[in-house]
């Protein structure tokens, strides 16, 4: 067998780099909701061969922050009011429903991760306290707290995990009112304006958590509930 080295691995793919840059414009307005694209047009403005593109596609396909309307028919998603309103009342009943079920379902061992989980979340947000006391409102955070959002993520879908029903995973899934990707962005533009809003969300984690621990289904949901339905709302209307 050869021994000869193969080079370092790229960090992202190209697919992951188009996808991030897509992401963007359409954060940023560059690619407005309704516009219709087309994959050769895309690759041409990205500078890439349409495969990355393609492939970027059908993960913001399956995000719905783009449609297909036809076989080579794309455009980006234009959600009315109404229709995200739906989606967030599908997300919280599902999201409640899996709480349930992680409380009457979870392994001793998946609740010790849990509790791994927001113990390390609890050292990072004392940290990020203890560096705005000491540096004021203004000292920069913002890798912590995305460190922290993103174990809240891991949080969230490792009691997800704890059903063991892929069929409810998958659905809860497709009614996702928002990707991780969405939340991070709309959580850290917000989350300077809302500072206490989101300290008290964040400690509604460690009572959730709690329920789970006491096997508590019908406080688990319907913390879950309050939870998801407050997040959604605030994420929803900005």
């Amino acid at each position: 067998m050869s021994t000869e080295a193969l080079g370092p691995m790229e960090t992202m793919s190209l697919a992951d780099q188009a996808y991030q840059r897509l992401r963007n414009a359409i954060r940023e307005g560059v690619l407005r909701p309704g516009e219709k694209i087309t994959e050769r047009d895309l690759a041409g403005r990205l500078g890439v061969s349409p495969t990355p593109i393609r492939e970027a596609l059908r993960q913001l396909v399956h995000e719905r922050v783009v449609e297909r309307v036809g076989p080579r028919a794309l455009r980006i998603a234009d959600h009315s009011s109404a229709a995200r309103s739906e989606i967030v009342e599908a997300e919280v009943r599902l999201s409640a429903l899996m709480a349930r079920l992680a409380a009457r379902n979870a392994t001793a061992e998946q609740l010790t991760g849990l509790v791994s989980l927001l113990t390390e979340s609890d050292q990072i947000v004392a940290d990020i306290e203890r560096t705005v006391s000491e540096q004021g409102p203004e000292a920069d955070v913002a890798d912590r707290l995305t460190a922290v959002f993103q174990k809240l993520r891991l949080f969230h879908h490792q009691v997800e995990a704890c059903v063991a029903n892929p069929v409810l995973e998958g659905l809860l899934n497709q009614a996702r009112a928002f990707s991780d990707e969405e939340r991070l962005d709309l959580t850290m533009q917000l989350v300077p304006e809302r500072a206490d809003t989101f300290r008290a969300r964040y400690h509604e984690h460690r009572q959730l958590l709690d329920a789970l621990l006491e096997r508590d289904e019908d406080r688990a949901e319907e913390l879950a509930a309050l939870h998801h339905r407050a997040a959604l709302d605030q994420l929803a209307g900005g």
